[in-house]
């Protein structure tokens, strides 16, 4: 049997933002020393020294858990956070005695009157004190972002499962309809949907790319073209110079081309046009989905479809993806805008 995997309990401190975390930590700690009640009066001259030294200190620190960090971590939270606290402490016993020297080799007198031994004690024990609560508070916030995107990932994983069934038992009802009647055509759509299933299910993390996406959406509406003859037409534009290697979630526009030809041209007896329009925006691309009403919608919030789409775009995205409706003219209008990475 397997052993279980250690769960990281320390972040990495490799990253610009946990660097820059720990610093302001420093320069807090620094004010704090600057202020403290006994010392005498505040002067710029004292704090950039506390600034200064404290930095160091954190430097110090940093450097060494950002290249033991790995290490930290293959054990657990238990024994490997007293090691890097005593870890913490050492650095700052050495980094301590060195500034003192320097300080007394130059002359400056920057680190004040006390013996070497309380000096270079003290800072140790403020290290300690300071870098355990650092150390804690980023531990619960690493912990909570981890909480946080396996939450999205869970609603994400549901809002793909629930679509998928839906698109394929629709699917599988366009070509029943044509074996009587079309044996033909019934076999080339089974064709395409096997190719077309195979696209969309077989999948992993529920990404596609751009690219395949469109041919995924046209096989779709090559079926709905043979289901409904000459009522559904058309208007496939794209832009030749589209970045066709965006990622994006899987069955992004085929719900809503299903929609198009579901509620709109199909319910209509003179059928109508649904309308696919793909260019590149800026820093960004703009899908533009178009088809006729056949009866009138609400137009205060999005159905479920395209409340699904919208939050699956924002989660694999960022929040700058966006779906907007338009409801005018006798058409029904869904634009997505997908930002580049």
């Amino acid at each position: 049997m397997g052993t279980r995997p250690v769960e990281p309990w320390l972040p990495d401190f490799c990253r610009t933002p946990m660097l820059f975390a720990a610093m302001l930590i420093a320069f807090g700690v620094a004010l704090a020393a600057s202020l403290a009640p006994g010392v005498p009066g505040f002067t710029l001259g004292r704090f950039a020294t506390n600034s200064l030294y404290a930095m160091w200190l954190t430097l110090l620190g940093s450097a060494s858990l950002c290249w033991l960090g790995p290490w930290f971590n293959r054990l657990p939270a238990s024994r490997g956070a007293p090691l890097a606290l005593g870890l913490l402490a050492l650095l700052s016993l050495a980094g301590a005695f060195v500034v003192r020297w320097l300080d007394r080799a130059l002359g400056l007198a920057l680190t004040g009157t006390s013996s070497d031994p309380y000096f270079c004690t003290a800072s140790a024990a403020l290290t300690l004190v300071f870098g355990a609560l650092a150390l804690r508070y980023v531990h619960v916030l690493e912990s909570w972002r981890r909480a946080t995107r396996a939450e999205a990932q869970a609603r994400f994983d549901a809002l793909q499962a629930r679509i998928q069934p839906h698109f394929l038992f629709n699917t599988l009802n366009t070509v029943s309809g044509l074996i009587r009647r079309r044996p033909d055509a019934a076999e080339e759509a089974i064709l395409d949907l096997a190719d077309l299933m195979r696209a969309a299910l077989a999948r992993d993390g529920g990404r596609t790319r751009l690219g395949e996406e469109l041919d995924l959406a046209r096989r779709y509406l090559s079926i709905e073209q043979l289901r409904l003859g000459e009522r559904l037409r058309v208007d496939w534009q794209v832009d030749e110079h589209l970045p066709l290697f965006l990622v994006l979630p899987t069955l992004t526009l085929q719900p809503l081309l299903e929609n198009a030809v579901l509620h709109g041209v199909a319910r209509l007896p003179e059928g109508g046009t649904v309308s696919m329009h793909a260019r590149r925006d800026g820093r960004g691309v703009t899908l533009r989905i178009r088809n006729p009403l056949a009866a009138p919608v609400p137009t205060d919030r999005p159905g479920r479809t395209q409340e699904n789409i919208r939050n699956r775009l924002r989660h694999a995205l960022g929040p700058s993806a966006r779906l907007s409706l338009d409801i005018g003219n006798g058409h029904y209008t869904v634009t997505l805008w997908l930002p580049l990475p």
